[in-house]
């Protein structure tokens, strides 16, 4: 799909399918998007929360209305959370820019209907600004605030560039690579960069390599 020049929007990170998969029915989840970025594209494993954490986040009223990023705050400063959440949120955060399915927006609304409402009564929406300000932790230099400053960091990046070369072979092969693969990807990552990052050279040459 092809963007406007002047769009926040890229490639797979700004498609509003991405985006909404990567979403609550509701609302947007900085922590999963970020946790798909670092899965999907970085290739990194995120271990599960610790048995018993309490993952319950402060309460949103329609007095002390909060962002996704004040709310997830909670989480970067635990010692118990930071750790993993400094490594999703902090991706997330940079794709605020877009609602839980994918509309791109300048506020966060957030709707409050009352446990018992009276005849008549409507649900009261209060909007927030947003700061929509993310940095990809391990990646030098890497704040951003779209989708697209987003793409441009990883596609930059040479995890993101094994990485995509490693979700190629996963595909291809049926499976997730194993020690005695690290000659095939690493002779796909050469093939790929050397080819200005083209998927059909990478193809071609997995296909090869898995018919021989």
């Amino acid at each position: 799909m092809n963007f406007p020049a002047d769009s926040d929007r890229a490639a797979i990170l700004g498609e509003a399918m991405s985006l909404a998969a990567t979403s609550k029915p509701e609302e947007a989840t900085p922590t999963v998007r970020g946790y798909s970025v670092r899965e999907q594209l970085l290739c990194q494993i995120i271990p599960d929360p610790p048995p018993g954490v309490n993952s319950t986040l402060p309460p949103v009223t329609a007095e002390k209305p909060m962002t996704n990023r004040e709310r997830l705050g909670i989480h970067l400063t635990s010692t118990t959370c930071a750790g993993c959440h400094t490594l999703m949120d902090t991706v997330g955060f940079g794709l605020e820019k877009f609602d839980a399915i994918g509309q791109r927006r300048e506020k966060q609304v957030i709707t409050f209907i009352s446990d018992h409402p009276k005849k008549g009564e409507r649900p009261t929406r209060v909007s927030v600004p947003l700061d929509s300000h993310g940095t990809v932790s391990g990646i030098p230099n890497s704040d951003f605030a779209s989708p697209k400053e987003l793409g441009k960091i990883l596609a930059a990046a040479p995890q993101c560039q094994e990485c995509v070369v490693r979700q190629l072979f996963r595909y291809a092969y049926g499976r997730k690579e194993t020690g005695a693969d690290r000659p095939i990807i690493q002779q796909g990552l050469e093939v790929f960069r050397a080819s200005q990052f083209r998927f059909k050279e990478l193809m071609m040459f997995l296909a090869k390599a898995l018919a021989t």
